[in-house]
């Protein structure tokens, strides 16, 4: 993502001080970031699954975007470009068992 920033805020920032004021600026950006959580039927978090992100275009085309794991808290996230005229389909796929 080009809308990405970063701060670091050190024991200096904080010297003699009870509010700290900071101004981050950062660029507008032609992507987003699709986040989630995946569960299992007992509602637990679910890590090791698959998520698939397609783009679905106005006129039925399907483009695979890309796949991501879920970490140990079965959360995700991936970015996808803004497109009004697109939608986009998540396939969850359970984790790969290990014996």
């Amino acid at each position: 993502m080009s809308g990405y920033t970063e701060i670091i805020l050190s024991p200096k920032h904080f010297k003699n001080r009870d509010i700290l004021k900071t101004t981050i600026t950062i660029e507008k950006s032609d992507k987003v970031l699709l986040t989630g959580t995946i569960y299992n039927s007992r509602h637990e978090a679910l890590e090791g699954a698959v998520v698939r992100v397609s783009k679905i275009t106005g006129d039925n085309q399907r483009m695979n975007k890309g796949y991501v794991i879920t970490n140990e808290s079965g959360q995700f996230a991936i970015t996808v470009e803004k497109d009004k005229f697109a939608c986009y389909q998540l396939d969850i796929f359970e984790p790969l068992l290990t014996t």
